[in-house]
């Protein structure tokens, strides 16, 4: 090796930096973005997740690092929010498992980060290309993965260094890759084709998105239902770390069976998916929040330097909600519990699921009901029943109701309304064009409408039906308006009754509603 190369120990080909360690390195303390901030990741369908700058990520004393959501490798030993995400420091630990690690961060191989955790507050906002943003506004971080396909291309691995500060790789924008030149070169020489297809399918395999650690153990929910049978001290502890999954609308951090678990839950809840999801609290009857009482704040130009600045009073009033159980319970075998495959109690525990949310949606819908009913103060007059107003009667109530909720400070939302309203709607037409059109294409329409999930649009305001709403029922509902507190449901399994050669399970989980923001309920009545 030349004398030059060898001082130097960098060498650059086709545009990647590789430079030596420190004799004394081990590569093991890594440096990146966990978390990019006001960046939107789509989660599925129409939802999209983004982190703001202000997200709590918790008060865990120790969060761990895994590798691609698997083995536990070390922890993060520094974290800070920064303008452009959250930056931690971690250190892996001196294991076969971890040192690889540090390995593969140097070849490339892993170059990003993905977090692990459980949504504690969430914020809806609706956006004007159709996209229902989640904004993380308080999470339970407990994991941040090394991976090689983060979901946000900004989460990257910034830096790689030994315990005593050496820095061996460079930022972001470069993403040089550290590696030992001398270990390089002879590895190349020496490496044979039948190493190198190894190798090659290593890397591939390390590259593929690993499942989350929450449940990851388990290859399918039946696979579950049967650790949970047998008295696998990990499954009882999954329940209690699941326990939260279900109140969020993602599950880009979660196993895919986990995943696939939350979505049966959300595709058949149209109107809870309405609500504002939080986490329960972990313990009490009932749930206490606060809604605006009166509001006479005032925010004006200060005439002169001074002058007291504009005075307004704000009260709060403090609101209360039961904590009701949702569940439903049947009986295996034991025989299929211990010797059916896995898709066969996947099957079982799916139709439970399915309850669940059955439950669970129809508990929103008569909450729902109840508060659009309770909220005469914020009617908007029309000039006939919802369901009998015509195309240009449906514009001016509209525009009324835009300027009624930007006096109290909220947002026209969705335009929630019940199946006569919906059908009648479906059927109007405005100078020939359909007010919500049925195919959803076309130039010559000013709305759309999607049969499928009964829900449209007009003038850029959502509509959904909200079904077995009594008749005549409208009502402007904005994104903060409604909250849903909700712990369980498909992870909370639990074993009762053991019996000869039968065993009865139930899923079940607890769930309150309230009206956080009542000046967000805006119904129609005719005059």
């Amino acid at each position: 090796m030349p004398n030059d190369l060898m001082a130097r120990r960098e060498l650059t080909i086709g545009g990647l930096s590789l430079r030596a360690s420190d004799a004394s390195g081990d590569g093991r303390t890594i440096e990146g973005v966990a978390v990019p901030f006001n960046t939107r990741y789509k989660l599925w369908g129409d939802y999209a997740e983004v982190f703001d700058p202000d997200t709590d990520f918790g008060s865990r004393q120790s969060v761990k690092i895994s590798r691609g959501h698997g083995d536990l490798i070390g922890k993060v030993t520094d974290m800070r929010a920064e303008p452009d995400g959250l930056h931690i420091t971690a250190r892996l630990s001196d294991t076969p498992s971890a040192r690889e690690t540090a390995q593969l961060i140097r070849d490339g191989v892993y170059d990003g980060l993905s977090v692990g955790f459980a949504p504690v507050e969430n914020r809806t906002e609706y956006t004007d290309d159709g996209i229902t943003e989640v904004h993380r506004r308080k999470v339970d971080l407990f994991e941040v993965a090394v991976t090689g396909i983060p979901a946000y291309p900004d989460a990257a691995i910034t830096g790689q260094r030994d315990a005593t500060n050496t820095q061996t790789t460079t930022t972001t924008t470069e993403r040089n890759t550290t590696m030992n030149i001398e270990d390089i070169l002879e590895k190349i020489q020496t490496m044979d084709e039948q190493t190198r297809s190894a190798l090659a399918d290593l890397s591939a395999r390390v590259d593929r998105p690993a499942p989350s650690a929450l449940g990851s153990q388990w290859r399918s929910a039946g696979d579950y239902l049967k650790a949970l049978e047998a008295g696998d001290e990990q499954a009882v502890e999954f329940q209690r770390d699941a326990r939260d999954l279900i109140t969020s609308p993602d599950a880009h951090n979660a196993n895919v069976w986990v995943a696939d678990q939350i979505r049966l839950v959300q595709s058949r809840r149209s109107v809870a998916n309405m609500f504002v999801h939080q986490a329960l609290p972990a313990s009490g009857m009932t749930v206490e929040y606060l809604t605006l009482g009166t509001d006479t704040m005032k925010v004006a130009k200060q005439a002169t330097e001074g002058d007291a600045l504009a005075f307004g009073k704000v009260t709060l009033s403090s609101q209360t909600s039961n904590v009701e159980t949702y569940g439903g319970y049947t009986t295996l075998s034991r025989q299929v519990i211990e010797r059916s495959t896995a898709p066969a109690l996947s099957t079982a525990l799916r139709a439970m699921t399915i309850a669940y949310a059955t439950a669970t949606e129809t508990a929103a819908r008569d909450y729902l009901a109840s508060a659009i009913a309770g909220a005469t103060a914020n009617q908007i007059t029309t000039p006939a029943a919802p369901s009998s107003l015509t195309a240009d009667q449906w514009i001016g109530v509209i525009i009324d109701a835009a300027e009624a909720v930007d006096a109290r400070g909220a947002q026209i939302g969705t335009l929630a309304v019940g199946k006569d309203v919906f059908t009648a709607m479906a059927k109007l037409t405005r100078s020939g064009n359909a007010l919500m059109d049925v195919s959803g294409r076309g130039s010559d329409t000013i709305g759309t409408m999607d049969l499928s999930d009964v829900t449209g649009q007009v003038f850029r305001v959502g509509v959904r039906m909200l079904p077995g709403a009594a008749a005549d029922t409208a009502a402007f509902i904005d994104p903060e308006a409604l909250t849903m507190w909700e712990a369980g449901g498909p992870f909370q399994l639990q074993q009762m009754n053991a019996r000869a050669l039968t065993d009865d399970y139930a899923v079940y989980g607890y769930a309150a509603f309230g009206t956080t923001f009542p000046g967000g309920i805006a119904p129609l009545a005719s005059a």
